[in-house]
C-alpha cells in the first residue's frame, strides 16, 4: 500500500477488534488485495467478556513494487466496556515495513492518554498541524475503535449499526472515522454466511498530520466497511474493508470469520 494510504487502512483494519456483550471468543483470517493481486494477509483473534476486552491484529505485507509496503505488523488492545461501549486501558502497535516504522505504546483511562511513547522520535515538519493535551481526550486507540454496538432487540444489521464517529489518537496523530449506511448484502465466507451491512467510511485528520499527505484520503469518498453481526450478541464485526488508492481498489477479504463462536488462532504465519 503507499505511504499516504497506509496509516488509514491500518486504522480500518484495526477496526477488526470485535465487542460482544456476553463472553465470547472470535477470530478471523484475511487475504489484502491491491487491484485484485494479493500483497498480504491479515488475522485477528478477540475474547471479550460482559465487561471486558482484549483484541490482537497482525499482517503481512508482501509488496511488489515500491509503491507498495513490504513488511509486518500487529498491534494489542484492552480495556474494560461500559454503557455500550469500550473504554480502553492499554494499547501498542509494532510495525515495520519498507515504507513505515514504528512502535506505539499507550496507556489509558476514563478515555484519556494516560501516558505513551512513540519510536522513533521524529521531528515535527514545518507544515504539520500540532498536537496538544487536549487532542488525547475523549479519544480510543485504533484497536478499541472497532465496536460497533446497535441498541435494541431487533435484528442488528440495519443502517443504525453505521451512524457512528470514532474519535481516534494512534499515538502520533488525531483523526476522526466516519461511517453512514450504503446498504445491506449477504455475506458468505468459511465460517460464516448471513446478512452484512455495508457502511460508507471517512477519514478527517485532527491533529499531529501534515495537510499536505492526509488531504488525499480525507478527500476520498470511495472507502466502505461491511458489517456482520456476533452471534449472541448487539454487536457487529467489520468483515471486509475497500478503499480506493492511486493503483486500485485497496480490499480487505475475509477468508474465514468465527463470529461468536469457538476457534483457532488467526495469525498470519504459514
Amino acid at each position: 500500500m503507499s505511504r499516504s494510504t497506509l496509516p488509514v487502512a491500518a486504522a480500518l483494519l484495526s477496526c477488526l477488534a470485535v465487542p460482544a456483550l456476553a463472553q465470547e471468543r472470535v477470530s478471523a483470517r484475511y487475504e489484502i488485495l491491491i487491484g485484485g493481486l494479493q500483497v498480504g494477509i491479515a488475522g485477528f483473534e478477540g475474547r471479550v467478556s460482559q465487561d471486558s476486552y482484549q483484541a490482537s491484529v497482525s499482517l503481512r505485507l508482501s509488496g511488489v513494487s515500491r509503491i507498495i509496503a513490504s513488511g509486518r505488523g500487529s498491534a494489542m488492545a484492552s480495556g474494560r466496556i461500559a454503557g455500550g461501549r469500550a473504554v480502553p486501558a492499554n494499547y501498542t502497535l509494532t510495525l515495520a515495513t519498507t515504507q513505515q516504522n514504528d512502535t506505539i505504546r499507550m496507556a489509558m483511562a476514563g478515555g484519556s492518554v494516560r501516558s505513551h511513547s512513540a519510536e522513533p522520535e521524529r521531528p515535527a515538519a514545518a507544515d504539520q498541524v500540532p498536537l496538544t493535551a487536549g487532542h488525547r481526550q475523549g479519544v480510543l486507540d485504533p484497536l478499541s475503535a472497532g465496536f460497533f454496538f446497535v441498541p435494541g432487540s431487533g435484528p442488528t444489521t440495519v443502517a443504525e449499526a453505521c451512524a457512528k464517529t470514532f474519535p481516534v489518537f494512534d499515538g502520533r496523530q488525531r483523526y476522526d472515522l466516519s461511517f453512514s449506511f450504503a446498504r445491506t448484502e449477504t455475506l458468505k465466507v468459511a465460517g460464516y454466511e448471513g446478512p452484512a451491512v455495508v457502511c460508507n467510511a471517512r477519514y478527517r485528520a485532527i491533529a499531529g498530520h501534515r495537510p499536505a499527505v492526509t488531504a488525499p484520503m480525507e478527500a476520498n469518498r470511495d472507502m466502505q466497511i461491511w458489517l456482520a453481526p456476533v452471534a449472541g450478541t448487539r454487536a457487529l464485526v467489520p468483515a471486509r474493508i475497500a478503499i480506493r488508492t492511486p493503483v486500485g481498489m485497496a480490499e480487505i477479504q475475509p477468508t474465514r470469520l468465527e463470529l461468536g463462536a469457538p476457534a483457532t488462532t488467526a495469525s498470519v504465519s504459514r
